[in-house]
């Protein structure tokens, strides 16, 4: 699932990420956990290339409804959006972010 409005673009990612790093089918207790990745184009002839610092993992399960999976990736492509319009670093807001879980939908603006 992705979200882009211009030159920029937030991307849901299953990369096989667990609650303790690689996710174990096998462990009753681990989750699998979907990571976002920022992504910027900086001509409309060029590919999309990822922001520095931009990509990490959530406390999103890769199971969770698709409607709450766009409500949290629109609050992430809204806090980044005009910081990665003007080329700044996102770092520090992504850091954030990946702390980001299901109930965090119930108050996304």
């Amino acid at each position: 699932m992705e979200l882009t409005a211009g030159n920029v673009k937030v991307v849901w990612e299953a990369s096989g990420e667990g609650v303790c790093g690689e996710y174990d089918p096998d462990d009753p207790n681990d989750v699998e956990l979907l990571r976002f990745a920022v992504y910027h184009k900086t001509s409309p002839y060029f590919d999309w290339t990822e922001v520095d610092d931009a990509s990490y993992c959530t406390q999103v399960p890769v199971n969770t409804p698709s409607e709450t999976l766009t409500v949290l990736l629109a609050r992430i492509f809204n806090e980044v959006y005009d910081y990665v319009q003007a080329g700044e670093s996102i770092k520090k807001i992504c850091e954030r972010l990946s702390w980001i879980a299901v109930d965090d939908a119930k108050f996304a603006v």
